[in-house]
């Protein structure tokens, strides 16, 4: 009886022993790892939006993204004329990434992340003051910090190259936007009439901006010939786009 326990008791072990190397086969074990990834939709507002992945742990990973500047002329439709306006972005981003599947750095993902981002930009553009036509030279100078919640999906090919599609990216942020508008078209300072229309018109078009149209501070400078506009406060976001690269 004693030798049929004991050889019960030995198969039993061996058992448990085959199942977990089943088990060890089945899973892979764990392996840090890396992708770099480039965003080709950044160029259109005048950056190169290059990012890293670390994944730390199983289904975990830290982000790190930089938008590179530089001087982006696009064309626009405005008044029946093409407008050139030319602007240039820098932003920096980190995040920490959590996915829901199973596989490394694979499948649908959770990623928090901050944000800073910071955009110039300028327009030439033709206006009526007062019943006399002026060009405007008009600048936008944008800086904002955010924070947001990124929902996504990743795959990949070869398990080497890598698509990260981020579909959905409410954020909130906290920014500083400043508007000028200057008249290139005299030297001479404006007189009341005019800087009395240029209120006027500003007043007329912030109106229909959203979130921050009644919440802009204008301001008319008659002797700079100048008319600008200054907000400081909240402003939601979205965040969605592609980025394709390679794992390492």
């Amino acid at each position: 009886m004693r030798n049929i326990c004991s050889l019960l008791l030995i198969l039993f072990i061996a058992g448990q022993c085959m199942a977990q190397q089943k088990e060890e086969k089945a899973k892979p074990a764990f392996s840090s790892s890396g992708a770099v990834k480039w965003n080709p939709e950044s160029l259109y507002f005048g950056k190169v939006g290059l990012s890293g992945e670390y994944n730390f742990k199983h289904k975990k990973s830290v982000t790190f993204g930089m938008g590179i500047p530089f001087n982006k002329a696009l064309t626009y439709k405005l008044d029946n004329q093409d407008r050139s306006i030319s602007m240039k972005t820098f932003s920096v981003m980190g995040g920490y990434r959590m996915y829901m599947g199973k596989k490394f750095m694979r499948g649908i993902y959770f990623e928090p992340y901050l944000k800073y981002l910071k955009n110039d930009a300028s327009i030439i553009i033709n206006a009526d003051l007062n019943g006399r036509p002026v060009d405007f030279v008009t600048t936008s100078s944008y800086s904002g910090f955010g924070a947001g919640l990124q929902l996504g999906v990743q795959f990949m090919i070869a398990k080497r190259i890598v698509f990260d599609f981020f579909f959905l990216g409410p954020e909130a942020n906290s920014v500083h936007h400043q508007a000028a508008m200057h008249d290139i078209t005299s030297t001479s300072p404006w007189n009341a009439a005019d800087a009395a229309d240029a209120q006027q018109q500003i007043n007329a078009n912030i109106g229909d901006v959203p979130i921050i149209g009644k919440k802009l501070k204008v301001t008319v400078d008659a002797n700079a010939r100048t008319v600008s506009s200054d907000y400081k406060g909240f402003l939601p976001g979205f965040r969605a786009g592609l980025s394709a690269g390679v794992r390492f």
